[in-house]
């Protein structure tokens, strides 16, 4: 029995430092990711008011928030307003920006310049920034919470499409598709993202959920 149970005790360790090295390496790729992104927006943001800064790089933001959120998780600190936030923020402007690689793809995958290449890159990664939003790191979402994150999204969009236009660039072109696109992505991955914590659907690693 005592064999036994020292086993349990050793795999349980093992698993513990698995977990760990899982939460290190996604801290590790969100913060590369972040660093390049703000690198990508640097010209924009250095032509925008730095009081829109935060509504500029929207997916080099929450990648980053993701980071910071792994590392508050790690420190024993949750928060679901902040994990759920950051959840449809990584579901949202990762499905836009898949969105509008695709629409645009005569664009953004032309071979007549080597921007396909970046392209491809992009949408792979932006892949795995939306899937990051399913990890879920929250157990509730109450009424006022889910009306917090609308708003905040639905002021993002404002600013993007009928305000100061902060969005990224998109290709000479109608922008109604991307605007559409973005506004029903703050009511469909608000909804999703509550509907999964309600029903404990979740990519689960431990730390985090």
């Amino acid at each position: 029995y005592r064999h036994s149970s020292e086993k349990e005790e050793v795999i349980s360790l093992k698993l513990s430092h698995l977990d760990f090295a899982l939460l290190s390496l996604l801290v590790s790729a969100n913060l590369v990711g972040t660093l390049i992104g703000v690198i990508y927006y640097m010209s924009q943001l250095l032509s925008t008011s730095p009081l829109l800064w935060v509504f500029v790089p929207d997916c080099p933001l929450y990648t980053g928030l993701f980071a910071f959120l792994i590392l508050l998780a790690i420190a024993g600190v949750k928060s679901d307003l902040f994990g759920f936030l950051v959840s449809v923020g990584l579901m949202k402007y990762g499905a836009w920006t898949l969105f509008v690689l695709a629409f645009y793809s005569n664009y953004f995958f032309s071979f007549a310049t080597y921007i396909w290449l970046q392209s491809t890159i992009l949408f792979i990664l932006h892949i795995g920034m939306m899937l990051e939003g399913f990890i879920l790191p929250f157990k509730k979402v109450t009424a006022l919470q889910m009306v917090v994150v609308l708003a905040w999204f639905f002021i993002n969009d404002f600013l993007d499409y009928f305000g100061p236009s902060v969005h990224p660039y998109l290709p000479q072109g109608n922008p109604l598709p991307a605007t559409a696109f973005a506004l029903l992505s703050t009511f469909a991955f608000t909804l999703l993202a509550a509907g999964f914590a309600k029903n404990n659907y979740r990519i689960h690693i431990r730390g985090l959920s």
